[in-house]
């Protein structure tokens, strides 16, 4: 298809200080099989600004550099702002492309003007056979249940502009917000998962990573933003109250996680009705014999 008619894809990918890890990243953007693309890097204050090399002239490239480090939330909203395409999506900058991935998750776009987003398989380089389970999909591909995040990840999506401005990412998350975003959409819009490898999530790299769980101030920032998450989502009413259940007894299976860890729940603030609860779900495991 010719670029003159084709539509703007916005690929939006934050970085700090990862410079190698960035060029393989926007490399992988600018080698697409969809040409009419628009990079917009969003420079989250590294040390040093990061180099853009070779760029294609089928790619117009924007930069950005935040006055503070603001992390991926606020970066990647900032992005968004910042573009002008009908597509967005997004690139984590230790993370790359498969060279179709625009070209075939537009192609689902077009082919339904109902589709809000459309996301595809990431390939998880330390368990590459991870894939998708079609207990969460009807016939169609459409993804029925929230449940389904699980195999879902920021890279491998291709969503409207107009339908991510009405959501974007909550920036008072400083972890999850890429499940945010996927819960809200999965549950207030019609989202597609088509069985092609679309991008590659890099996690064998050896440098620091949100998703790290290594340390227990680590477990304990994913405890507070997974329980500020679901009541975020509550507030603004994005989920309905059964998968709100869901969510949060998935938090409270994370406290007793945690509790079996580190031995304790300090620095965590437990309401009452949390305590309780939380105590249940220890029952449970007990009697059941096995993990929640």
């Amino acid at each position: 298809m010719n670029k003159s008619i084709q539509p703007v894809i916005s690929v939006i990918v934050p970085t700090r200080d990862r410079q190698a890890l960035f060029n393989k990243a926007v490399q992988s953007v600018f080698h697409q099989t969809y040409s009419n693309i628009e990079l917009i890097v969003v420079d989250d204050h590294s040390t040093a600004p990061p180099v853009i090399e070779d760029a294609p002239e089928h790619v117009e490239v924007k930069y950005h550099r935040n006055n503070k480090a603001s992390g991926g939330a606020i970066s990647r909203n900032t992005g968004v702002r910042l573009s002008q395409g009908e597509f967005i999506c997004f690139l984590d900058d230790d993370d790359y492309y498969h060279e179709n991935k625009l070209q075939t998750l537009f192609e689902q776009l077009c082919a339904d003007s109902s589709l809000s987003a459309v996301f595809g398989r990431i390939v998880k380089l330390s368990e590459p056979a991870r894939t998708m389970d079609k207990k969460y999909l009807d016939e169609q591909g459409i993804i029925k249940t929230p449940e389904a995040i699980r195999y879902l990840h920021t890279n491998s999506s291709l969503i409207r502009r107009h339908v991510f401005e009405e959501i974007r990412f909550d920036e008072t998350l400083h972890k999850f917000q890429d499940t945010q975003l996927h819960i809200e959409l999965i549950c207030n819009k019609k989202c597609k998962y088509v069985y092609e490898d679309v991008a590659y999530w890099n996690d064998k790299h050896g440098l620091a990573q949100i998703t790290d769980m290594k340390t227990q101030e680590s477990h304990l920032r994913s405890l507070v933003n997974f329980k500020k998450m679901i009541k975020n989502l509550a507030k603004r009413r994005r989920v309905s109250r059964r998968y709100h259940l869901v969510f949060y007894i998935k938090y409270l299976v994370m406290l007793r996680d945690y509790k079996r860890q580190f031995g304790n729940l300090t620095g965590i603030a437990v309401s009452n009705l949390d305590f309780i609860f939380y105590q249940a779900v220890r029952l449970a495991s007990f009697l059941l014999g096995k993990r929640l």
